[in-house]
């Protein structure tokens, strides 16, 4: 069984990716966490609601549209950080960073306060409760945000992640996955996709079914990164992602056609308009592009064109071109991209392994100062020699305002122009006929400024007013004005911060309330909340009845609960203690200053003193270590100081330590060398590195102060010009309908495009696939359909047609079985009668023996409420009078194969004379031909005197010699 639904991504214009895959046992995969510019998080409702049944969680680019909302899903959605996570390294790694620069960016991507529900209450079991009463809201501003996400948690979220090679199946019942249960059924294999550093093709295997995810692929290679894993060796390997059961492909450019001369011609046109821009007019060119992805394509072309080429690198009064690099994370990106060279492209890495050993940086320091420093020869692939990198708001602002004549090059985030670095930079530029935006992809339905740009260049060029020029297009916007919504964040304060603060207070007591009457009702208590990190890996299956006593909740039982309650902070909305909390007799434990709790007339937990027994947490390397535990008692007393005073400092992972005076004083010096001084250029550098990182800290620490959402409407004179050169780095229209027919996958599902395209897909693959199937658009059609192309939310049934059975072998029927080794496998032929296993099991009570069957609602918990219980198989062995009939019908099945050549050397070496004679004819002695037959057949033939003919060494005849060698080489097995 295999069910597939598009959460996000299907048939729309949003490039936000989010699927959900349906397998036998229940088992649930999402596949891709993505979002879009827009951050609506309405977007979100049925990830929301589909949370608490996804079993395992898959990632495949380092983007916003595959990633952008992990973050947001583990921060606000109950219980989603909990579910196991799979990528690759980079995917990871990058997506760390990606995270950080959408949170410092832009406050859209947080979520309004008031956009979120309460947690709901369950009514299959009771109703809901009298007393349950609204959030109260008093005079909260309807823009007010949620706290997002700091660095600190998106670090703790992404080290969840395992991280996965490509090529290397891995079943998730083996104890590196560090899952079990239905799960175990299940292989994943992650292979290259390209389109960025880490891009996986998932493939995920289950019994019979083998399907493939390939979403946003590119099957070429690029400057530092991998071609999609589809062709090895000038072919699909079936043995990779060849003839999948169902393949999940992207229609997303379906309509493009790639421009001749390919990647070449591409870095060609964007030097050329470089060079025309900034060179010859001293303009800026800006390269508005994501934050970790397609970026280092970009940045790795042009530090190398600058490398190579003098007159772009020259650093003389009025000459060159300054490139930079705009990102809030791009300082880290720097350091983190170093360590994942061997995912890139072998070009890459035989780069690097090709320069000689040394310090770098005393190299480059050493050859600036002779004025060699442009070859680039002692520089690995992204030791950045020439590329600035710019991670702040002010250092930004210097740059675009220094006065100086050069010519510019920026390559910033995003490529949406809405939020980050890009806009601010454009919003400066726009009115200099002189600068140039470089679009890099495609923006059809895309609503922004970036989309309004993209729909200006296409209808511009399209209608031929445009000449070309070297090969690219650039239009002139005219002095059009442009009005933007600029949106900030702007903390609370006063009577705001006040309904703020009443407004949590009133959630918290809604969800404690809720767990507390979850918990006395019987239902799981993890319903509507996520568990705390320490408590996560502890939940097991052996709950005791005793914590199901209790009743259902209703109105009247409500009125005999204690009145054991709770402050949690804020002012109480009249009308209702908003403020308070009924937590039954864990107020023993919670409450401050409460040694006793009355227990008559209580039922169930509430008669037993609380106790929170804290598992110890275990991964593939033990029991995890808290590093709290280790603290020194300078250490804790510091931090406990830092906690009475109310400061505390978060820790960032690649933040730097502050080191105070003394420390500064006795720090290490070079070699030694107490009279080392850095020089000016050493100190200004430095200088600037604390600035932007003060300024970050600030931007930081605004993300932990609650705040709302104010806009600035802007009006942009745009004199700028406008080009388009396709750095997507996608598949195209002629890739698709070459590959696609070699994949030859039974079930063709299409995903990740825009309505008429992905129609257009669907019917050429109906035709290349001809004689396979039939096209539905809802895939009601059931299993005759090949090619499917759901709707956002439609599920189809993309399941192979086949009855297949599991069957487990009885002991008596392995501890007969007589193995046989052929090339490294055990063979083994067996006959035996195939009986149903029975399902209840016998435990004796009181001298009597008692059957014992599973429960409805555990079956169900098991199996999955979607999936069929099957009963068990077993084959056993036969009974003797049947055993003795079929003895005499067993016939000797040879099992392997042979190679013509193998034979011809172990001829040769028994004295035998052996020849080819034609394709797949061997001959021997001149009298005895060996020849295959078609699959699993080999024909020997004697030609005449064969049999006759003897061998020196041992006296026997050819024929019968070369048969014994042939027998030798395959397996005989008989089940007699």
């Amino acid at each position: 069984m295999f069910l597939f639904t598009p959460l996000l991504g299907a048939q729309s214009d949003s490039q936000a990716c989010q699927s959900l895959l349906e397998l036998e046992n229940g088992i649930k995969v999402l596949i891709d966490v993505g979002w879009d510019e827009s951050f609506d998080v309405k977007m979100l409702a049925e990830l929301e609601r589909h949370t608490p049944t996804i079993d395992l969680i898959l990632l495949t680019h380092p983007t916003l549209a595959h990633m952008g909302a992990y973050a947001h899903a583990c921060k606000h959605i109950p219980n989603f950080s909990s579910i196991p996570i799979y990528s690759t390294f980079p995917v990871s790694n990058l997506g760390r960073l990606l995270l950080q620069d959408i949170y410092l960016s832009t406050p859209l991507a947080s979520t309004r306060l008031l956009d979120s529900a309460p947690p709901p209450v369950p009514t299959s079991s009771f109703g809901t409760p009298a007393f349950l009463p609204p959030a109260e809201t008093g005079e909260l501003h309807p823009d007010a945000l949620k706290l997002p996400p700091t660095s600190a948690e998106i670090d703790s979220y992404c080290t969840k992640i395992v991280t996965l090679k490509y090529s290397q199946p891995t079943p998730l019942h083996s104890a590196v996955a560090r899952v079990s249960g239905k799960l175990g059924s299940i292989t994943i294999t992650a292979y290259s996709a390209g389109h960025s550093l880490g891009g996986t093709i998932w493939k995920i295997q289950q019994a019979q079914e083998s399907i493939v995810y390939a979403v946003d692929w590119n099957h070429s290679r690029e400057n530092c990164l991998r071609g999609a894993g589809f062709l090895t060796g000038g072919g699909v390997s079936l043995e990779t992602l060849g003839k999948p059961t169902a393949l999940i492909c992207s229609a997303r450019n379906s309509e493009v056609v790639s421009m001749a001369g390919g990647r070449k011609k591409r870095d060609e046109m964007l030097l050329d308009a470089i060079k025309k821009t900034a060179l010859e007019n001293n303009g800026t060119v800006l390269i508005p592009t994501d934050s970790v992805g397609r970026v280092l394509e970009l940045v790795y072309l042009l530090e190398h064109a600058w490398r190579k080429d003098q007159e772009l690198s020259s650093r003389a009064k009025g000459k060159g071109v300054g490139l930079f690099l705009a990102g809030r994370r791009v300082r880290r990106l720097g350091q983190v991209v170093g360590s994942m060279l061997e995912w890139m492209d072998e070009g890459v890495v035989r780069e690097f392994e090709s320069i000689a050993g040394g310090d770098r940086r005393g190299n480059r320091q050493r050859d600036d100062a002779e004025g060699k420093g442009n070859d680039g020869n002692k520089a690995g692939p992204f030791d950045f020699l020439h590329l600035n990198l710019v991670s702040t708001q002010r250092h930004l602002n210097r740059i675009l305002t220094d006065g100086n004549e050069r010519g510019k090059v920026i390559i910033a985030s995003d490529s949406s122009l809405g939020w980050g670095f890009s806009r601010e930079a454009l919003m400066r530029l726009a009115s200099d006929q002189k600068n140039l935006v470089v679009l890099t992809e495609r923006s059809d339905g895309k609503l922004g400024w970036a989309g309004n740009l993209w729909q200006q260049w296409k209808e511009k060029t399209s209608s031929g007013r445009e000449a070309k020029a070297a090969g690219w297009q650039e239009v002139s916007l005219d002095g059009q004005h442009a009005e933007l919504d600029i949106p900030h964040r702007t903390p609370l304060v006063g009577q705001e911060l006040e309904a703020y603060n009443r407004h949590l207070a009133a959630q918290q007591a809604l969800t404690s309330q809720h767990q507390s009457l979850l918990s006395n009702s019987g239902l799981p208590s993890s319903i509507g909340t996520e568990p705390d990190d320490d408590d996560a890996s502890s939940s097991s299956d052996d709950d005791s009845d005793s914590e199901r006593q209790g009743k259902a909740l209703t109105t009247a039982n409500s009125k005999k609960i204690s009145a054991a309650t709770v402050m949690l902070g804020g002012a109480t909305p009249s009308g209702y203690g908003a403020g308070k909390v009924d937590i039954g007799i864990n107020i023993l434990l919670r409450g401050k200053g409460v040694y006793d709790y009355d227990v008559r007339g209580a039922k169930g937990r509430n008669r037993m003193f609380p106790f929170v027994m804290r598992r110890r947490r275990v991964d593939e390397y033990g029991e995890v270590v808290r590093a709290d535990e280790y603290m020194r008692a300078e250490e804790r007393a510091e931090e406990d100081l830092l906690d009475a005073t109310g400061v505390k400092e978060e820790r960032v992972m690649g933040k730097k330590r502050k080191w105070d005076e003394n420390e500064a004083k006795r720090g290490d010096r070079p070699d030694g060398d107490d009279s080392y001084e850095p020089d000016d250029g050493e100190q200004e550098e430095a200088e600037e590195g604390e600035v932007e990182e003060d300024e970050a800290e600030d931007e930081e620490s605004m993300l932990t102060v609650p705040s709302k959402i104010t806009s600035t409407k802007m009006a942009i004179l745009m004199r700028f010009k406008v080009a388009f050169i396709d750095f997507a780095g996608l598949h195209d229209s002629r890739i698709l309908r070459m590959l696609l027919p070699l994949i030859s996958p039974r079930k063709l599902i299409l995903v990740g495009g825009r309505e008429q395209e992905t129609k257009s897909l669907a019917n050429d693959c109906r035709k290349l696939l001809s004689g396979r199937g039939t096209l539905s658009g809802r895939g009601e059609s059931g299993t005759d359909t090949d090619v499917f192309f759901p709707q956002i939310g439609n599920k189809v049934n993309a399941g192979v047609d086949t009855n297949a059975w599991a069957i487990k072998l009885s002991d008596n029927l392995v501890r007969n079985l007589k193995w046989q080794n052929v090339r490294g496998l055990g063979v083994v032929h067996l006959i035996g009668r195939v009986t149903e296993a029975q399902d209840r099991k016998e435990e004796s009570r009181n001298g009597k023996k008692v059957k014992l069957s599973k429960s409805p609602e555990a079956e169900s918990k098991e199996g999955g409420s979607q999936v069929e219980q099957k009963s068990a198989l077993v084959l056993d062995v036969l009974p003797p009078a049947l055993a003795a009939s079929t003895r005499s019908v067993a016939q000797p099945i040879h099992v392997g194969d042979i190679r013509l050549a193998d034979l011809r050397r172990v001829l040769l070496d028994d004295g035998l004379t052996a020849e080819f004679r034609g394709e797949g004819t061997l001959l021997i002695d001149g009298v005895v031909v060996v020849r295959k037959g078609g699959v699993g057949s080999v024909i020997i033939e004697d030609g005449g005197g064969g049999m006759l003919r003897r061998v020196a060494r041992n006296g026997k005849a050819s024929f019968v010699e070369v048969r014994r060698r042939i027998y030798e080489g395959l397996a005989v097995v008989s089940g007699g």
